[in-house]
């Protein structure tokens, strides 16, 4: 089985709803968002066995149930609170994958770790302080759910400095385009709404996926994507 062709298909699937995102056809674009992770699941699922394989799948998988619990959001918080929660799930097992990958002890000695682990937290507060006047009832599952993908970008930074060039690039770029994707629904959520939203949320949790996907999947093979 050419296995690439799941990778290609989600690309092709991604590029169609982005283009409907833009021209506004929402009716469309929740009947596709559904079909995104079951391709990249598939593309994991025909690799050779791996070590953290079933977390990746795990993690893809809270990922999707996420994304179909979102999509009808509008018609009730709990549908919201759901969706965040099984985001939450999916960011649980993408933290323990990065630290099943393995790491070494130089970055503790390592200035730009800890300058980035810094930034990090300034931004993990900084981003709860606009939000929380804002949040009423839902201030702490959200501040949870801010503090998991903090962590997790803090293991994918730890990584970097410790896995194989092929990996680490794209397993990093994942996990602050999820940040920065969950930050931009946060923010047009809670704080201020902004044109281009749904684009650019959900070109970043795209763009996300993808990278941890064929960062991890590149770890145990060394290949170049």
């Amino acid at each position: 089985m050419n296995k690439s062709l799941f990778l290609k298909g989600f690309l092709l699937i991604a590029a169609i709803n982005l283009l409907l995102i833009v021209l506004d056809y929402g009716t469309i674009t929740g009947l596709l968002k559904p079909l995104l992770m079951p391709l990249l699941f598939l593309y994991v699922y025909y690799q050779e066995a791996f070590s953290t394989k079933k977390f990746l799948l795990l993690g893809l998988t809270f990922s999707w149930i996420g994304d179909i619990l979102l999509l009808f959001a509008s018609r009730g918080e709990m549908f919201f609170i759901a969706g965040l929660l099984s985001f939450l799930t999916a960011h649980v097992f993408y933290i323990y994958l990065f630290s099943k990958l393995g790491t070494t002890v130089a970055y503790k000695k390592n200035l730009v770790f800890w300058a980035g682990f810094i930034m990090i937290l300034l931004y993990l507060q900084s981003l709860l302080a606009m939000l929380s006047p804002k949040l009423g009832t839902l201030k702490i599952p959200v501040t949870i759910y801010a503090v998991a993908i903090s962590i997790m970008l803090a293991f994918a930074w730890r990584g970097y400095f410790s896995w194989n060039p092929s990996s680490r690039f794209f397993i990093l770029f994942g996990a602050m385009s999820f940040v920065a994707s969950d930050s931009l629904l946060a923010i047009n959520k809670f704080n201020s709404p902004f044109e281009y939203a749904s684009f650019f949320i959900m070109v970043t949790y795209l763009a996300a996926q993808y990278g941890i996907v064929c960062g991890v999947v590149s770890f145990k093979k060394g290949q170049r994507f």
